[in-house]
């Protein structure tokens, strides 16, 4: 196969993004219509979307989305399901197979990843509570973009994901670095005072993304000082746990499958 030329990587790259990022918006519309909590839409939008992803993963369709897309498929929550499957299938297959090297693999990456990433913002959200930045990023926004959502959501999602393929392909840098250096850009979002604003103007080309999630690490800490309620938190580490389940019982499918096929 020909290799692809930068600009052919970028945009696919914001392609990608931006229609994964789409989908999310219109699954967070169908969960707001649905759900009587309204701060439950975005964690349940992951979950679907990990869902999703889990399909996509099985029957072969993710891999063609990364290839077209790269990072663009890899940023958003769906994608870390493929990762996390990706991780446990070489965990396994360099133990001859073994589905507990695997978990271990797995479970070692969300660590690394996921684990760390709540922890820093975490705390983050303690250390900078009552700052002028974190209180204006847990107030509820008054602007609403109406339909235009989906458009916004779009181009976030593509420029998310076209700044983290050229970090890739223009920088030493490996993946996990890129993927908490997006998270990293998240809590400064938090810090000063635009996360949430963001996250109503661009709906799910945000919240679908690691960099929402480092968003929300960061205002968990600052609403278990302000509130006294780890909520936010728990919700956060709740769904990063279901993503890295999700994907661990996606490798392993993946892995019967590549035993019976020998």
């Amino acid at each position: 196969m020909e290799e692809k030329s930068l600009g052919q990587k970028l945009g696919g790259a914001f392609v990608v993004g931006g229609l994964i990022a789409v989908v999310a918006q219109a699954i967070m519309m169908v969960m707001g219509m649905i759900l009587p909590v309204k701060d439950l839409t975005a964690p349940a939008m992951l979950v679907v979307l990990g869902l999703i992803g889990m399909v996509l993963v099985l029957n072969g369709t993710y891999a063609k989305l990364n290839e077209v897309g790269g990072f663009g498929a890899g940023i958003m929550f769906c994608g870390l399901v493929d990762a996390v499957a990706g991780v446990y299938m070489g965990g396994a297959m360099e133990d001859g197979g073994n589905p507990s090297s695997g978990v271990k693999a797995a479970i070692k990456f969300a660590i690394a990843i996921l684990g760390s990433l709540v922890v820093v913002g975490t705390v983050l959200g303690v250390v900078f509570a009552r700052s002028a930045g974190v209180l204006a990023s847990m107030q509820a926004p008054t602007s609403d973009p109406g339909m235009l959502v989906f458009l916004y959501a779009f181009l976030m999602g593509g420029l998310i994901s076209i700044i983290g393929e050229a970090l890739l392909d223009l920088t030493p840098l490996p993946l996990p670095v890129v993927i908490l250096g997006n998270a990293a850009a998240g809590m400064i979002m938090a810090l000063m005072g635009v996360s949430t604003q963001l996250e109503v103007l661009t709906g799910g080309g945000l919240c679908a993304t690691v960099v929402d999630a480092g968003a929300g690490a960061v205002l968990g800490g600052a609403t278990f000082v302000l509130a006294g309620t780890p909520i936010r938190s728990i919700i956060l580490v709740l769904v990063m746990v279901f993503v890295v389940v999700i994907g661990i019982v996606t490798g392993s499918i993946l892995l019967k499958r590549a035993k019976a096929a020998k």
